[in-house]
């Protein structure tokens, strides 16, 4: 079923605050033309940062929600273990790279797997993908999301070859010279806006598709 995730991290005025004036500043119009220089680990963990930003109401939204809306939606519809591993990873002090999809990427997945591309979208359902696909399903494809260390974005690309960055879920994506990530599923991933966003535990890149281990049979 699913739950408001964001009862899982109450965070304080300091910490949002913070949040939010890092992520303004490290907003960017895409992938640097040349090398990004790593910086020091910010002042906000990644589940903080993603807590501020989707606490932001965006213009234009039909659902006047936050970008994260159906990231952390996701999130919400795991089961409170799965959860907790979530939350300790995006607040540990562990390092990783997340890659976090758009409200519009998984609205996009929503519509692909139901067949209908006129389905109402909504965060919560999301939760149909295990329906759908199996079991932990749904777990398996946010932790595809993951890859350990702090990973700017000249560390994902390389000028002259693809790349291969093996996720958490045991999977990989291939990062290529034209800047663009392919999963899994053979799908081709922009980074569209926000990258090389510095939390204290990782680094955030905004990408507008949801990557897929697999191809999914449906």
């Amino acid at each position: 079923m699913y739950k408001t995730f964001t009862n899982f991290k109450l965070t304080s005025f300091a910490a949002i605050a913070a949040a939010t004036l890092l992520f303004a500043g490290t907003a960017l119009a895409g992938p640097p033309a040349g090398k990004v220089k790593p910086g020091k680990p910010g002042a906000a963990n990644m589940l903080d940062i993603a807590l501020t930003v989707n606490g932001m109401a965006i213009e234009n939204e039909d659902e006047n929600v936050g970008e994260f809306a159906y990231l952390l939606g996701a999130v919400g519809c795991l089961t409170t273990e799965q959860q907790n591993a979530v939350v300790g990873i995006l607040t540990g002090s562990d390092k990783y790279t997340l890659f976090a999809p758009t409200n519009e990427a998984f609205r996009n997945l929503q519509r692909t797997l139901t067949g209908d591309p006129d389905v109402v979208t909504s965060p919560g359902l999301s939760c149909a993908v295990d329906t759908l696909l199996g079991p932990d399903t749904l777990f398996t494809v946010l932790q595809y999301h993951l890859t350990d260390g702090r990973r700017f974005s000249n560390s994902l690309f390389n000028k002259t070859n693809s790349k291969e960055i093996e996720m958490l879920a045991a999977g990989y994506i291939t990062t290529l010279k034209n800047l663009t990530i392919m999963d899994g599923a053979y799908q081709v991933i922009n980074l569209p806006s926000f990258i090389n966003v510095n939390a204290s535990n990782g680094v955030i890149h905004i990408i507008d598709t949801v990557m897929l281990p697999f191809e999914p049979v449906l």
